[in-house]
């Protein structure tokens, strides 16, 4: 037996309905009917309207190209299912999600409502970009039923491609590149377009993200032609000025992906770009994933700290590079960025990823037992020298710097200081940085600046070595989210997150009845908030290092330009 309860509103039609116990409600958006379903978050409903597609299959001569509208349709379309994630190494997709497939058909998004949102009764949207390096993630893993429920916003999980689909570049008319994140920002236009028929206020967006998400975030907060479809930022863990945000050897990659699937010659260093993207616009999904999986990156790349498959400075959707728009505060770019509020902040160990991504290769390669701890030899004749190379031209005086820097007697404190290391370097300096070019005395245009620290140590650390300690990169995210399965270890401290979030998202200012005052930034005081079971304001996160990175490091570099490493 079914009931159905028509709610008729200006411009668009609400039914409801319940089916063998569950809820659904049927929407007409500007896109067409869409049915979602209800679920139970902390015993009050949150509806999930689940694989809207904003984009046509980037399939066929659509690949490696800009997104193109999804367009409308005429029957309901059933959002009561999960999509399948973009393609991807098989081994990141979970196996906690519903829908485990991976598809290039896979540009789609997801909207999680309040129970009572209506165009009477409007909600601030949140619009989630994930992270994974970009060549892994999914906006599915991503429950914002909590995050909706407790902060009373509409929130916008999206998929975007990856890797070579996403990012291959040839750095000319070819392939531009950046079609992950043209995907992203037909996304925001979908939303923008669309949202008001969900509940949602189209002229109150925010843009966040963790990782290669929040990377993209701050690069949409840098583009100009972005001003009007969002008007604030949250970024977790990845400034845009990151030395691992762009990719700065796109051609040559290009090259050997090429070259790894039989597109074009070993021996033809000036091959023709046009001849290479046509034949890997033949090649099967599977063919193209393997050469990312498989490709060897040595052969093609000279910077390891860069990404591999990332955004480029491609001339259209970014003019530049965004340490340099940051530089100067008149530019367009940065400008824009000062329209909008921003939240931006760390967890104190983000160099986990170091344990994450290669360590057991770099074990091998250097003979030493990282469960043990690093070792010294292991930073200043391996990683200081290869920082120099790839962020300070190969100068020597800065990798003789790097290394005493970071340099502890005993092996525990050594590891420990590796791990700061790539903290440090690559994401608390830069996002600094990110947050003086924002609040910029007199150019701030009225924003509000916002840091926070994650340091909040989860009770069980099996998965990393017994001298590990710190809040792991992303460990934020089972705070905010309900994320891969996981829950907060402090729920406390998650719904104050939580409600921090939603509150930034809903004024620009995360302060609100009840909770902990939050300061805002400014380069004077330093001021951001700790995020751990006490939750207080504290001055300059670790200064003395960001120090080291903002201003030490660049001059030691500009008044030695004669010594090289190597």
């Amino acid at each position: 037996m079914m009931v159905y309860k028509a709610n008729w509103l200006p411009l668009v039609a609400v039914f409801v309905s319940v089916a063998n116990g569950v809820t659904y409600k049927t929407l007409r958006t500007p896109s067409g009917p869409v049915r979602g379903i209800a679920i139970q978050n902390r015993n009050q409903s949150v509806y999930q309207y689940r694989n809207i597609p904003y984009a046509k299959p980037p399939v066929g001569n659509l690949r490696l190209r800009k997104p193109v509208p999804f367009g409308s349709w005429t029957n309901v379309l059933d959002a009561t299912s999960f999509g399948p994630s973009c393609m991807q190494d098989p081994k990141y997709i979970s196996n906690i999600l519903e829908n485990t497939q991976r598809s290039e058909d896979c540009l789609q998004l997801n909207v999680y409502t309040p129970y009572n949102a209506s165009l009477t009764n409007r909600k601030s949207v949140m619009i989630w970009i994930h992270g994974g390096g970009y060549i892994f993630g999914q906006g599915t893993i991503y429950d914002a039923s909590p995050l909706t429920n407790v902060g009373d916003v509409i929130v916008v999980t999206v998929n975007y491609r990856l890797g070579l689909l996403g990012f291959l570049s040839t750095m000319d008319d070819a392939s531009l590149g950046n079609y992950g994140l043209w995907d992203q920002r037909l996304a925001i236009q979908w939303v923008k377009q669309n949202i008001a028929a969900f509940g949602g206020d189209p002229n109150s967006i925010t843009l966040f993200g963790e990782s290669a998400g929040s990377m993209s975030v701050a690069l949409h907060a840098l583009i100009p032609k972005n001003q009007g479809l969002f008007q604030r930022v949250i970024g977790e863990s990845g400034p845009a000025n990151s030395p691992s945000s762009m990719s700065l050897e796109a051609k040559k990659v290009s090259r050997g992906y090429g070259i790894f699937l039989h597109c074009i010659n070993e021996h033809d260093a000036n091959f023709d770009s046009s001849v290479l993207v046509q034949c890997l616009r033949g090649k099967s999904a599977a063919e193209i994933i393997q050469a990312q999986m498989d490709l060897n990156e040595g052969k093609y790349r000279d910077n390891q700290i860069a990404m591999r498959d990332a955004p480029v400075v491609d001339g259209d959707l970014i003019k530049a590079f965004p340490v340099d728009v940051m530089a100067n505060i008149s530019s367009e770019g940065s400008c824009f960025f000062r329209t909008l509020d921003a939240m931006f902040g760390n967890t104190d160990a983000e160099g986990s990823i170091l344990l994450d991504i290669n360590m057991n290769d770099l074990e091998r390669q250097y003979n030493f037992n990282v469960s043990l701890g690093i070792p010294t030899r292991f930073l200043c004749d391996v990683l200081s020298p290869e920082y120099a190379k790839d962020l300070f031209e190969g100068n020597m005086a800065a990798a003789d710097a790097i290394c005493q820097k970071y340099s502890k007697i005993n092996d525990i404190e050594q590891s420990r200081s590796v791990i700061n290391l790539y903290t440090d370097g690559i994401m608390v300096a830069p996002t600094v940085s990110t947050l003086d070019c924002h609040s910029s005395p007199g150019l701030t245009m009225g924003r509000n600046t916002f840091q926070y620290m994650f340091t909040k140590e989860p009770k069980s650390t099996n998965e990393r070595p017994s001298w590990f300690t710190g809040a792991s990169h992303a460990a934020e995210l089972s705070y905010l989210f309900s994320f891969a399965g996981s829950k907060a270890d402090d729920p406390l401290l998650s719904l104050i997150m939580m409600t921090y979030w939603a509150n930034f998202a809903k004024t620009g200012s995360p302060n609100g009845p009840g909770l902990p005052h939050w300061p805002r930034y400014d380069q004077v005081a330093g001021l951001y908030q700790r995020f751990d079971s006490n939750i207080s304001p504290q001055y300059h996160v670790t200064l003395d290092r960001v120090q080291f990175w903002n201003q030490y490091l660049p001059s030691l570099a500009k008044n030695t330009p004669s010594t090289v490493v190597g």
